[in-house]
């Protein structure tokens, strides 16, 4: 009976300390579980952001795809304007070389315009008319002989207007895709960082699952064996109570055997005729409860 005592003072003991182990895996389980629940409400939140930063990266380079276009056009059209110019240049440059006149066109034009203005606006003798006619005149024969290379000249100059505008245009194109390329560049060191950290997260993630998992097979194996133990104290309980209902029975078998006999005496007194005692009465009475129960 002492060393049923004592093992159950020790399963006792062994349950109280299973049962504050439970306590503290299921906590340690609980907080692995929240743990590895967020990281995964991070990781879906890192990879919406990845998601928009791709979709930013391809917005961008479609729009450097584009100015990269647009600035090529217009190098190319400055290239062939170039070529133009050159052989306009050129054409020019031949024209002078075949035409008498050596001066400038531009300085004809004016001169003849010069002195039409002087015979509208001035009065001047006949001799002087005659003299000023005859000097537009050649200056218009001189004129006709090099309005080609003036024409020519125009041309020159509208293509000369057409490689700045070309050139400005390009230079404008090539600034957005420098500028573009490198928003484009933080963009994609971005989408960069995140994929890395994506990584890290899944990797912490993983290691919190792990640890559930692992606190998870503890507490039920720990559960599982305060189960057990938990039997073998009800075992124990189930043969005290025996061993009680037991003793009481014997007890009460004692006690009605006791008061037959003091019945018995007092019956014997009775038939005597000798004098019955408080105790002899009692006696008597209770062995008709004795009886009954």
């Amino acid at each position: 009976m002492a060393e049923e005592t004592l093992n159950k003072d020790e399963l006792k003991n062994e349950v109280q300390g299973l049962r504050q182990k439970l306590g503290e895996l299921n906590q340690k389980k609980e907080e692995w579980f929240k743990k590895k629940e967020e990281l995964k409400t991070e990781i879906a939140r890192t990879i919406g952001r990845i998601k928009d930063a791709k979709g930013k990266n391809d917005v961008l380079n479609k729009d450097i795809s584009g100015f990269k276009a647009s600035r090529d056009e217009f190098n190319k059209q400055v290239k062939v304007l170039i070529t133009k110019i050159k052989e306009l240049n050129t054409k020019k440059e031949d024209l002078l070389l075949k035409s008498k006149f050596k001066g400038n066109p531009s300085e004809v034009k004016s001169r003849m315009a010069h002195l039409e203005q002087a015979l509208e606006t001035q009065a001047v003798s006949f001799d002087k008319e005659k003299k000023i006619m005859k000097e537009i005149n050649s200056l218009k024969k001189q004129y006709q002989s090099v309005k080609v290379v003036e024409d020519v000249q125009k041309e020159i100059n509208d293509v000369s207007h057409q490689i700045t505008d070309a050139k400005k245009k390009g230079d404008e194109f090539h600034n957005k895709l420098r500028e573009q390329a490198g928003t484009n560049k933080d963009s994609y060191e971005d989408f960069i960082k995140l994929s890395k950290d994506i990584g890290k997260l899944k990797k912490t993630q993983e290691d919190a699952f792990n640890n559930f998992i692992k606190f998870k097979q503890e507490y039920a194996e720990s559960s599982k064996l305060l189960k057990e133990k938990l039997e073998k104290l009800n075992g124990f309980a189930e043969v005290e109570h025996t061993e009680r209902r037991n003793k009481q029975k014997d007890k009460r078998s004692e006690d009605r055997q006791h008061i037959k006999e003091n019945a018995k005496k007092a019956e014997e007194k009775l038939r005597s005729k000798k004098k019955l005692t408080t105790e002899d009465i009692i006696a008597m009475q209770g062995i008709e409860d004795t009886e009954e129960f």
